[in-house]
Order: structure tokens, then C-alpha cells, then sequence
């Protein structure tokens, strides 16, 4: 008794004539040597159309409309929404301005390739690029999963820009004297912002999201909301009387409005704006800037402290302990966050010399030696004399 076929492959591949094929009525109806048409064909056979017609295409869903369903949609799948939504918006906002008022059944692979070669002309840079295909081939995923359009393009023929590779691109770090002139010229708030970036390698959106709570017996716990990992800090004496002085101002502050029968809250955030309001990552790289253009100190963003401390933690203990300071989920990602000097790569080389040839031994110093005939014959010969041997 022949097993009947899974529902995954319901159709039979015929090797003499090179097609695949399904039967009906002991008769077999041959549908094509490529088997995702093959499988298109069937399906539509057992709904009862011609399997040789073509499906019919949507021309009423526009690329716009499409975008807007994908991005509903796809906010029970992300993170970190409030994050992922501005960067998906932007991304297909650059692919919508493009191609204007376009129907998402007329997109095709050569289409989008011309689009990708538009935007390396135009200078965009290739991480952009590679996000903004990424973000178009998610969105006509989804129209395909959700049978938004009956046939999707394949638009991964299509391949991403190539990049540098991680750490080949080294970055500039700040200097010991660039990160004293910015602690000495910050004012309460963004000193002890700068003092959590270097100690515990926070981030704009780790300052935001710093509480009082999270701060307990000298310590800071915090998890990081794009990893889920959490990590306990301890505090260095200088980031702890960082954090008392913005207490002690905000205490100050507080008692000052309550006299004038205003009363304010933080909502337990560690740093606030004038408004009373938690500061939001594009605040505090601002802020940043600007202290850098008041100390004179070339900027590279805030975030660049959080490679400043990786880089320093890296050069002191091990990378499990790397990866946990990091709050990374896996240990490779570290490798982007860490610039390790070329003194230190020099030092390292040297120490392993004495690892490999043993210490190097001195010889004493002494006055030059008599000339022998062996050196005149080696060619050193003294200015004086020749080295003639009769």
C-alpha cells in the first residue's frame, strides 16, 4: 500500500521528463520543473483554478499603505518599540520618497537593484543602504506571510552593501587629559553622566533610564534594555559623590519650590531636565556636544565613552568578565566596542618574548678588544694598519 505524500510536498518529481507533477482521477497534470511554481500551481488546482493562469495581482495596496500595516504589525515582535518604530519609519520613509504613490505589486528585483545603486551614487553610507534593504525586504515579507500580495519579488537577489569588518576601522578614543578637561568643565548633572559612562560603560539610554531604586549599598543595578542582560556595578568614589552632589542639588531645589508652594517631582529618575522631565538620549548627546565645544575637545559623541571604558576593562581582566560589564548576550559583540592601543599590543609582544626565550641577560661592558686576525679577516680592519699576514 503506497504511504500517502506529507503536506509540506504534495507534489511528485518526474525524472524523465525533468517536471513535477500531481494526479487526478489516475491522470497525472504536470505543473513545471520549478518547484515553488510547481507548488503555487498545485494550490491553486485544489482550489479549483486553472493551475496555467496567472494569479491576479492587488493593484489597489500601495507601497505607503503597505508600510503602515507592516510597522502595526510587526510592534508585537520587537523589543523595544518606542526605539525600533523612528528607525523603521525613517528607513522606508527614504524607500517611499523614491518611488512615489508605487503599487507594492509593481516592485520588482531590478527595480529595487536600481534603487540600491541610486543611493551608493547619491553617498549614502553603505550601513544605511544595507538598513534601508533590509527594512523593504521585512516589509514584503510580511506581505507574503500575510497573503497581502498573492506573488512577492525576490528581492534577495539583491545583496547588501559590503562593509568593513568589525575593528578593522579603528576609532579614536579620548585622552586621560580630554576626559579630565570635560569632568572639570561639566556642570552636577552631565559630570555624573560622565562618570556612569566611564565606570559602568552606560549609554545615552542607560542615563535616561537610571533610577534612584537602582542605586542601593554603593552599587548600581541595571539591566540593558536592548540585551535584557543586567549587570551590578560597584561605584567608584568619584561617581558616588557625583551622584550625591545631584541628590543634594536636587534636595536643594526642591525645598527652594516649596517655599514658593510649588511642589515638583523626579518620579525617582536620577536626572532630570528643568522641566521635570527624564532626560531623553538625543538630550544628552547634545549636552555632550556642547561641553566639548566649550572645552575645546574634538567630539566624538557620547557613546564613544562607553567605548573608552570597554577599552579599559578590556585590559585588565578576561572576556568573560568583559562581556558582563558590557551587558552583552553573546561575547563577540564586544569586539566593535574595544580599540586596544598599540602600546599595549607592543608591551604584550615583549612580554612574550621572555615567555618564549627567557629574560634577557646584560653583559657587562668592556673596552674594545685587540684586534685579531680573525676580525681582519671578517673585514674589520683598524684604520691605522692593514691586515695583511705575510
Amino acid at each position: 500500500m503506497p504511504h500517502p505524500r506529507p503536506a509540506t510536498n504534495p507534489i511528485s518529481f518526474h525524472k524523465p521528463t525533468g517536471q513535477y507533477y500531481t494526479t487526478r482521477q489516475r491522470r497525472r497534470i504536470y505543473l513545471g520543473s520549478d518547484h515553488e511554481v510547481a507548488l503555487a500551481k498545485y494550490h491553486r488546482l485544489a482550489l479549483g483554478v486553472n493551475p496555467s493562469a496567472e494569479p491576479c495581482l492587488d493593484r489597489t495596496l500601495t507601497a505607503k499603505e503597505l508600510a503602515s500595516r507592516f510597522i502595526l504589525a510587526q510592534q508585537a515582535n520587537w523589543r523595544n518599540p518606542e526605539a525600533t518604530v523612528p528607525c523603521y519609519k525613517a528607513w522606508l520613509k527614504r524607500f517611499l520618497e523614491d518611488h512615489q504613490g508605487l503599487i507594492a505589486a509593481d516592485l520588482t528585483a531590478e527595480r529595487f537593484a536600481a534603487w540600491k545603486l541610486s543611493m551608493r551614487h547619491r553617498g549614502y553610507a553603505p550601513e544605511t543602504i544595507n538598513h534601508c534593504l533590509s527594512a523593504v525586504r521585512a516589509m514584503y515579507a510580511f506581505a507574503a506571510d500575510s497573503d497581502l500580495l498573492p506573488v512577492a519579488p525576490r528581492l534577495k537577489r539583491v545583496k547588501n552593501e559590503s562593509c568593513p569588518k568589525v575593528g578593522s576601522r579603528q576609532k579614536p578614543l579620548y585622552t586621560l587629559s580630554q576626559i579630565k578637561e570635560l569632568l572639570d568643565g561639566a556642570d552636577v548633572q552631565v559630570r555624573c553622566m560622565l562618570l556612569l559612562a566611564l565606570n559602568c560603560g552606560f549609554g545615552p539610554k542607560d542615563v535616561r533610564d537610571l533610577t534612584w531604586d537602582d542605586i542601593l549599598d554603593g552599587r548600581i543595578t541595571l539591566p540593558r534594555s536592548k540585551t535584557g542582560v543586567c549587570q551590578t556595578y560597584a561605584i567608584w568614589p568619584e561617581t558616588a559623590a557625583a551622584l550625591e552632589a545631584v541628590r543634594a542639588s536636587r534636595t536643594e531645589l526642591c525645598e527652594r519650590l516649596a517655599e514658593r508652594e510649588r511642589v515638583v517631582s523626579d518620579n525617582g529618575y536620577v536626572f532630570v531636565t528643568r522641566y521635570w522631565r527624564p532626560w531623553n538620549k538625543d538630550a544628552v548627546c547634545e549636552q555632550f556636544r556642547k561641553l566639548c565645544v566649550k572645552m575645546s575637545v574634538p567630539c566624538y559623541g557620547f557613546y564613544r565613552l562607553r567605548h573608552c571604558a570597554s577599552t579599559a576593562i578590556s585590559l585588565v581582566t578576561n572576556p568573560h568578565v568583559h562581556r558582563k560589564f558590557m551587558r552583552h548576550s553573546q561575547i563577540q559583540m564586544q569586539v566593535g566596542y574595544t580599540h586596544t592601543p598599540d602600546g599595549e599590543v607592543d608591551a604584550a609582544v615583549m612580554q612574550a618574548r621572555g615567555k618564549l626565550l627567557g629574560p634577557v641577560i646584560s653583559r657587562p661592558e668592556t673596552g674594545p678588544e685587540p684586534e685579531s686576525a680573525e676580525s681582519c679577516a671578517a673585514g674589520a680592519a683598524p684604520e691605522s694598519a692593514s691586515c695583511s699576514v705575510e
